[in-house]
């Protein structure tokens, strides 16, 4: 039994110290909760009496108070714009006015922005005026949205020096629709030669379609009518009928193909021929040699229609 209890509470050395160490710390703890209330007891509290802490903080409240009726608050000139602009939003009103004599407040109370008003204001300080409606919509900071809103509200009181700009401003867009109707005409562009650039010479042709043109040419292998325009995906009718008379074609430029030696896979890829019609020229071809374009009407997949415009793309040798 002795030797039992031996063991039990055998501690080595660094064992033993530990202990000491958790036993004296155990007793500090003990004395500290004993004695801390105590002491707690005995200090009095920096206000004893609430009323008196309370009266001094209605006491500083009045102060701020009374300093900020005497000094105002330190809010920046912008704070106050936006709090104004917020405001005459809240109740934009619409009304006939004249961009060239109207003030800033009017312009604010039609629903603008103070700094827009400010850039109107400043535009006429230095000499600019509104001849036309439109006009008013080139106000840097002006919103498409606000200039729609406003336009019909807009009216330019008729001045000797408006009339006179405005007849001045008409016979110059007069001049240069004329000088570039004048241009478009005197172009001609040869469709099978033409690169992109040359292309966007002609009226409504931007990148996008001056590209498509080229490109159905190639698959193509030329034009031989300009109608074959019309042939490009979603291409606009009225800028055909408006840009047909300064296109040419050359037919001779077209590259053929000789139908008696071309694969099925080639036959293909061209525009006017599926892949069922391009499988009976081949299998027509092992029957006989192909003269001319009279042979394909053995072929139940061809109409007249095709014939016609694929003659202008097959050669037979």
């Amino acid at each position: 039994m002795n030797s039992f209890f031996r063991h039990i509470f055998f501690f080595t050395k660094s064992q033993k110290r530990g202990l000491i160490v958790l036993i004296v710390l155990l007793i500090l703890v003990v004395v500290a909760n004993m004695l801390i209330p105590k002491y707690l007891r005995k200090t009095k509290p920096l206000y004893s009496d609430n009323s008196v802490f309370l009266s001094q903080v209605d006491s500083f409240k009045n102060s701020l108070s009374d300093k900020e009726y005497k000094y105002g608050n330190t809010y920046s000139p912008a704070d106050f714009a936006d709090a104004r602009y917020d405001m005459a939003s809240s109740a934009v009103r619409l009304f006939d006015f004249d961009p060239n004599t109207l003030d800033s407040g009017g312009f604010v109370a039609l629903g603008l922005k103070p700094f827009v008003a400010k850039n109107i204001v400043n535009y006429r300080n230095k000499g600019g005026r509104f001849r036309r409606a439109d006009d008013f919509a080139r106000v840097y900071g002006l919103l498409p949205a606000d200039f729609a809103r406003l336009k019909p509200y807009i009216h330019i009181a008729d001045t000797k020096e408006n009339k006179s700009d405005l007849q001045t401003i008409q016979s110059i867009d007069k001049q240069i629709e004329n000088a570039s109707q004048k241009l478009e005409n005197n172009i001609v562009v040869e469709l099978n030669t033409a690169d992109t650039a040359a292309l966007r010479q002609l009226h409504g042709i931007g990148n996008y379609y001056a590209r498509q043109i080229v490109y159905y040419r190639d698959k193509l292998g030329g034009y031989y009518s300009v109608d074959q325009l019309l042939e490009i995906k979603n291409f606009p009718v009225q800028t055909f009928e408006r840009i047909k008379n300064n296109l040419t074609v050359d037919p001779a430029l077209i590259k053929k193909i000789n139908v008696n030696w071309a694969t099925v896979e080639k036959l293909n890829r061209h525009p006017y021929l599926n892949f069922y019609q391009s499988k009976a020229i081949f299998e027509l071809r092992k029957k006989q040699k192909l003269q001319s374009i009279d042979d394909f009407r053995q072929i139940s997949d061809f109409s007249d229609e095709d014939l016609k415009k694929l003659e202008n793309y097959l050669l037979f040798k």
